[in-house]
């Protein structure tokens, strides 16, 4: 028998790994775009292009570990209140600590902070697209959808979590075909792209909290399990491998965007599945890993003041160049994430969870 309690609890390494793979992906492109790095005209360029698809991979991947966490707990109300406490605690933190930084750091834009401040301590800047390029929020926009997932995953919860066999199968494949038609109709009728759209990345979310459910419903006996492991493994193969040649064989296949627009969904399934079959005691125990993964997040908010600081750095030692600079940022971006990570936001979070656990 298998205990579906038991693989609750188990780390899966290769998540941790790509949450960091995705964190240094932003940064290299945002050193490119932002600081003008360069590492080559077709490094500099796939970066720039990797871009939608590594936050496409994090809604992804944060709906299916977020389901992979509580999909076994009844989904009552005191259950959703105290989800929705934690998830809290564990975002807003270093999310104010940006906010409130803003005024003082960029001193020019303190009426305008002051003005959007309402919106921003509430998180639905990202409902008002235009605000993408204003103050931080061309960082903390996924904030902003994060918490949107967030309110709305016990609904999700409850509906790809029902006793109906195909429901989180026909809820995955419902929501992946709406998000590919949007390939269509945004050039058709040159619409706003769905980078930083919450219904979009909630899309996305729903997607991971989809495949979570398939991945771990309930299985009875171990040959069981691996027969539908590696059946389910050929199935999203054979799915991937179909819809290359079918954009393909299209005449006007635009070959980037079969691949950022239409793969990176089944990709990135293929690649948490695999994540589920590859044990590694050790990775899993890894503690390196686990602070790499957890100060994910800082390090992606601490780019919003990152190239000035680095450039400010520069100045002082009296260095210049592609090297230092990449250097320089990269090991400030590391060492301040880490310091906020540790010393900021676990006691934090670690404090709050405690007067929750309390009050229970």
């Amino acid at each position: 028998m298998i205990s579906q309690e038991k693989n609750q609890k188990r780390r899966m390494f290769l998540i941790d790994i790509l949450r960091v793979l995705c964190a240094i992906l932003i940064y290299l492109r945002h050193s490119v775009t932002m600081y003008g790095c360069t590492y080559g005209h077709f490094l500099d360029d796939f970066f720039i292009q990797i871009t939608s698809p590594v936050m496409t991979c994090f809604f992804i991947l944060s709906g299916f570990s977020m389901h992979y966490q509580h999909r076994l707990e009844e989904t009552t109300g005191n259950w959703t209140r105290s989800f929705l406490k934690k998830r809290l605690i564990t975002i807003m933190p270093s999310y104010l600590l940006v906010v409130l930084i803003w005024p003082l750091v960029y001193q020019a834009d303190f009426k305008k902070w002051a003005l959007l401040l309402p919106v921003d301590l509430l998180g639905i800047q990202t409902s008002y697209h235009t605000l993408f390029g204003i103050l931080h929020n061309g960082g903390t926009w996924f904030v902003s959808c994060m918490l949107f997932c967030y309110v709305c995953y016990p609904i999700m919860k409850c509906v790809v979590g029902s006793t109906g066999k195909w429901t989180p199968w026909s809820v995955l494949l419902i929501t992946h075909l709406v998000l590919m038609y949007s390939n269509v109709i945004i050039p058709a009728f040159s619409l706003d792209r769905l980078y930083s759209n919450p219904i979009a990345r909630a899309g996305e979310f729903l997607i991971g909290v989809s495949f979570s459910e398939i991945v771990f419903r309930e299985r009875t006996e171990d040959i069981d399990l691996k027969r539908k492991k590696k059946g389910r493994l050929v199935l999203a193969f054979l799915l991937v491998c179909g819809i290359s040649i079918i954009i393909a064989l299209y005449d006007k296949a635009d070959y980037k965007m079969m691949l950022y627009g239409y793969l990176v969904i089944p990709i990135v399934l293929v690649v948490l599945f695999v994540a589920t079959l590859i044990p590694s005691p050790k990775l899993e125990k890894s503690k390196i890993l686990a602070a790499l993964s957890g100060m994910s997040y800082q390090f992606f908010l601490v780019q919003l003041f990152l190239w000035d600081l680095s450039t400010w750095v520069l100045q002082q030692i009296n260095m210049n160049g592609n090297t230092a600079k990449f250097t320089i940022s990269f090991i400030l971006c590391t060492s301040i994430s880490f310091i906020i990570w540790k010393y900021y936001d676990k006691p934090i979070r670690r404090l709050l969870n405690r007067r929750i656990s309390l009050n229970v």
